[in-house]
């Protein structure tokens, strides 16, 4: 009997890990969503899983929800355009500096570990086909990537473990590879994959030659899901900024995770699609590679920690260290105040109390120095 419980409580578990919003990832029918708005325009393509509650930032930084599905084709409503000026990395604050733990500092900032949990992904064009079991020219994605970083002078691991087959699985059969990579201690770690849509949905020219774009996947299931968001924007901004237009966009996945829970500067890529060539995904990832430095350069490494999501829109502002300062500090100073009034029993005590400190106490610190002073003075006069 107890073999058969176990048996039971075994087949549970994974029906449930089969069916959890953890495991939202790609569409395996070989279709993909077509994102319209409210007045039925196409807005954005994807071959992944498309949920209700989806989110997604376009290339002009439009952001949208997912509000309906019917078929192939996914209503969003629109939420608001996204000003990533205000997540453009700057110097950190002399305050920020100073109360930041130092933890946080411990991470070197020139490493960088890539891996791939679709090994089998091809590029049509290049290769003939579109999967190609443990050898699929990813790799080569990868490898361009791990080149274009290593010749800025960044440290690079380059994973070829592989993960087949191409199921929702995939990405718990990486997660192992996924937290050896993290035990190296990697200032970003990168899962590169491609997309399934048609070919103008990532393909664009620049400097005259064929480019594939790159699209950013965030996770926001998994308990880091708020600082992968700002670290999404965090590189689309430095992204539009050096080579406008070569991100296509985001897609905040409702229910991914992608293993980003590992490290706080993770982040799924999609480099163009199975239709793209891969020479044109080769450029693009070389490109996207110029911008990688600046964004893990710029700040520390967070330590992981849940947070809201939905942040990113002008309104809502980015959140950060400077942000948490503020309401540090602010809380401080209403804590004292609060207390002054509860001590006195009324306002106007409290008023004069902080009064009476500013002048008297300060006086009397600073008194005794200042007389002390004029006595050694007076002193020094009359021994001449």
């Amino acid at each position: 009997m107890s073999r058969i419980t176990g048996c039971l409580f075994a087949a549970l578990f994974a029906l449930v890990l089969l069916t959890t919003p953890g495991f939202s990832h790609e569409r395996t029918d070989g279709g993909y969503f077509t994102i319209v708005d409210e007045s039925g325009t196409a807005v954005y393509l994807t071959g992944r899983a498309v949920d209700i509650g989806d989110q997604f930032l376009t290339e002009q930084n439009k952001r949208y929800e997912v509000v309906a599905i019917e078929g192939n084709i996914a209503q969003a409503k629109f939420i608001g355009n996204v000003n990533l000026s205000l997540y453009q990395q700057t110097t950190q604050s002399r305050l920020a500096a100073i109360l930041a733990p130092k933890l946080a500092y411990a991470q070197t900032k020139g490493k960088v570990a890539i891996y791939h949990t679709h090994t089998d992904e091809s590029y049509v064009p290049t290769d003939g086909v579109e999967s190609k079991l443990g050898s699929g020219s990813i790799y080569k994605v990868g490898a361009s990537f791990a080149n274009s970083l290593k010749s800025q002078g960044l440290e690079v691991i380059h994973s070829d473990a592989k993960f087949d087959p191409h199921d929702n699985m995939a990405y718990e059969r990486s997660r192992r590879a996924a937290m050896d990579l993290v035990k190296q201690q990697p200032s970003a770690m990168f899962d590169v994959h491609r997309d399934a849509v048609p070919p103008e949905v990532y393909g664009t020219k620049m400097d005259g030659k064929d480019v594939s774009k790159v699209q950013l996947v965030v996770g926001k299931y998994g308990p880091t899901g708020k600082q992968i968001e700002d670290y999404a924007l965090q590189i689309k901004a430095a992204a539009d900024k050096q080579h406008p237009g070569l991100v296509k966009g985001i897609f905040f996945a409702k229910g991914g995770d992608y293993n980003q829970d590992l490290l706080p500067r993770s982040m799924l890529l999609e480099v163009g699609a199975h239709t793209n060539t891969l020479e044109s995904a080769e450029r693009g990832i070389a490109l996207f590679a110029d911008v990688i430095p600046s964004v893990i350069g710029a700040v520390p490494a967070p330590a992981a920690q849940a947070g809201k999501a939905g942040f990113g829109t002008t309104e809502a502002g980015p959140s950060g260290a400077s942000k948490s300062i503020g309401w540090i500090l602010g809380a401080l100073v209403l804590g004292g105040i609060a207390f002054l009034v509860l001590s006195t029993g009324s306002l106007k005590e409290a008023g004069s109390k902080l009064k009476q400190f500013t002048t008297n106490e300060f006086a009397n610190f600073f008194g005794p120095k200042t007389k002390k002073y004029k006595r050694r003075k007076d002193d020094d006069e009359g021994s001449k």
